[in-house]
C-alpha cells in the first residue's frame, strides 16, 4: 500500500511516501509561515521523482493536531481534497503520537508536547507496545506545566516505568521543575523533536480510514473564534461542527 503523508502542524513542513511500513522518501522544509506555498510543490517533487501520480497513492495521511491552527488547516484541506476528488482513503494521525513514534525505547515513558506559551503545553504521554506503536497513557490535552508534571508523576508512581523522555519543543526551559520528578529523564534529539511525515505514514497503516468530509483538526484548545462565539450567543460549548470552520 502506497501512503502519502503530510504534516503542516508545526513550523516544519514534512511530506513522505511510504510503501506499507517502509519509508521510501521523506522531505522536510522549515518554512514558519509558507506551508501553503511549499506543500504542493514538495508533493509533486516526490511523485515525479518516483514516477508516480496522485492516482497511484492508495491512502493519504495527515497530522490532525494539535498544532498551528492555520497550519493544520493547510494539510487537512489538501488531504481532504485528494481523498474526495480521487476517491481514496484518508486518515488523520495525532501530532503527538507522531512525535512519540520517533522514540524506540520500550522502557521509557514518552511525553510528547508542543509549547503553547504562558507555561502551557499541548501534550500527552505515551508508551510503546510490542509493535512499537505509541499508546496514549496520559491523555492528549492542553496543560499548564504544573498539571502536566503532576500527571507524569502520578503515572510513574503507579507504573513500572522509571525513565522519561520529553520530545517536541519548549520542555528544556522547564528543567528545574522536571528535576523535581526525581526520576531519570532526557530530552529528544533534534530529529526526535520534529514531526516526521514518514512516521505518520507508518501510524496510518493501523488507522481506520474516514470520510474526507469528517476529517477535522484536533486543536485541543478552543480557538478565539470559539470563545467569541460562546460570548456572542450565550450557548454552551458544543461539538466542533458548531463553531469550527469546516475545511
Amino acid at each position: 500500500m502506497k501512503i502519502l503523508s503530510v504534516s503542516t502542524a508545526t513550523s516544519n513542513l514534512s511530506v513522505a511516501l511510504n510503501e506499507n511500513e517502509k519509508i521510501i522518501v521523506e522531505k522536510n522544509e522549515h518554512d514558519e509561515r509558507n506551508h501553503s506555498e511549499h506543500l504542493d510543490p514538495l508533493i509533486n517533487e516526490i511523485l515525479v521523482d518516483h514516477n508516480l501520480t496522485l492516482k497511484d497513492i492508495d491512502r493519504f495521511a495527515v497530522a490532525i493536531g494539535p498544532g498551528s491552527y492555520t497550519g493544520l488547516r493547510i494539510g487537512i484541506t489538501t488531504v481532504k481534497m485528494f481523498g474526495s476528488i480521487l476517491n481514496k482513503e484518508v486518515v488523520g494521525v495525532s501530532t503527538l503520537q507522531a512525535l512519540a513514534k520517533s522514540v524506540t525505547d520500550n522502557e521509557t515513558l514518552i511525553i510528547a508536547g508542543l509549547d503553547a506559551r504562558n507555561e502551557n503545553y499541548f501534550a500527552g504521554g505515551y508508551v510503546l507496545d510490542e509493535n512499537q506503536i505509541p499508546v496514549n497513557v496520559i491523555a492528549d490535552g492542553h496543560y499548564h506545566i504544573d498539571i502536566l508534571l503532576e500527571n507524569v508523576k502520578a503515572y510513574i508512581e503507579n507504573s513500572d516505568y522509571r525513565k522519561i523522555i520529553f520530545v517536541g519543543n519548549g520542555f528544556e526551559k522547564q528543567d528545574e521543575l522536571i528535576k523535581e520528578l526525581d526520576t531519570q529523564y532526557s530530552y529528544g534529539t533534534e530529529e526526535q523533536n520534529m514531526v516526521h511525515a514518514g512516521l505518520i505514514g507508518q501510524l496510518a497503516i493501523e488507522e481506520e480510514p474516514v470520510d474526507p468530509d469528517k476529517l477535522l483538526p484536533r486543536y485541543l484548545r478552543r480557538t478565539q473564534a470559539e470563545v467569541d462565539w460562546h460570548k456572542r450567543t450565550g450557548n454552551p460549548f458544543g461539538p466542533d461542527s458548531d463553531y469550527v470552520e469546516e475545511v
